[in-house]
């Protein structure tokens, strides 16, 4: 089974080359995608890899923004540059695979007619208020710090009690002179769908849908890109919503969930979870073919006893 690996990466090249070599069976391409923000010397060492290609157009990658979708359009062209033949699978550099290489060409080989992404009613994802946020109202990243963000209504389409809060964050500094500026005449957002859908980042396309993918893409990417780059956390609506539209007017797009694990759920650490040694046993009971997310920095040992007890 012929796999396009695509790598969104930021830290830790070493683990990469971990991952790259533990997912490397002979059928299969990687495509790495380095931050700008991150030295791109200690990354070379991935050049040495078979079947590895770090692609020369980079983003700086900031959490909550377009960037991360630019970033994954670049990994998806140059991967179709490439040959790009079987299933086309977003990881991170921080992800490791839970099942062997065997059990994965298996899996996809039984499911070649199927796409794995997590794509349910963007209404049904979050609630009213962070909807609303989302869809009508315009996000602006004010520095590379994680979360540092806010969504506004344009000026001219707001409440009272909007146009305060706007004023209210320029007098404080929250928000820049040039942002309130562009706010005053920014239009009424019109969504690029007419319905929204939204799940987690990371999927698993077959061929057939990878190309119709990209075609949509390329053929509106002007109109994609002027709505979703003022959408916070676009990478959790661009592909959901693409994918869904595609479906409902295709027959052959097959949607099952995604074949990554996330664990979102547990109390009183940073999630997502970053694994640890003593979670070997909750990533042998789940049926994905991956998961995230790992740090070497943080704990190795859970990387060596998935490789000795799980691959």
């Amino acid at each position: 089974m012929k796999k396009n690996y695509l790598i969104l990466s930021h830290k830790n090249p070493q683990q990469i080359c971990r991952l790259i070599n533990r997912l490397d069976d002979g059928n299969s391409q990687f495509f790495v995608h380095v931050d700008l923000k991150s030295n791109l010397e200690e990354f070379k060492i991935l050049n040495s890899l078979k079947n590895t290609r770090i692609i020369p157009e980079r983003e700086k990658c900031i959490w909550g923004d377009f960037s991360i979708v630019k970033a994954t359009l670049h990994l998806l062209e140059n991967s179709i540059k490439h040959g790009n033949k079987g299933f086309t699978i977003l990881l991170s550099g921080q992800d490791y695979p839970i099942k062997s290489n065997q059990f994965i060409n298996s899996f996809l080989a039984k499911h070649i007619d199927f796409n794995f992404i997590e794509a349910i009613p963007i209404e049904e994802k979050w609630r009213k208020k962070m909807v609303r946020d989302k869809v009508q109202h315009y996000h602006f990243i004010h520095s590379d710090r994680k979360s540092d963000s806010n969504s506004y209504a344009p000026f001219q389409h707001s409440s009272p009690k909007e146009k305060a809060r706007n004023i209210f964050h320029l007098i404080k500094g929250r928000m820049s002179l040039k942002t309130f500026q562009k706010l005053l005449f920014l239009p009424k957002r019109k969504p690029f769908f007419e319905k929204q859908f939204a799940g987690s980042q990371w999927w698993a396309f077959n061929e057939i849908t990878t190309k119709l993918l990209h075609d949509f893409i390329n053929q509106n990417i002007t109109e994609l890109e002027n709505y979703y780059r003022y959408t916070s956390a676009p990478d959790e609506i661009f592909f959901q919503s693409i994918i869904i539209s595609l479906a409902e007017n295709s027959k052959e797009i097959k949607i099952k969930p995604s074949q990554t694990y996330v664990n979102w759920e547990r109390k009183n650490v940073a999630l997502p979870v970053t694994f640890n040694d003593k979670d070997l046993q909750e990533l042998s009971q789940v049926d994905h073919l991956w998961a995230r997310k790992f740090d070497v920095d943080y704990d190795e040992k859970i990387l060596d006893l998935i490789d000795n007890k799980l691959l």
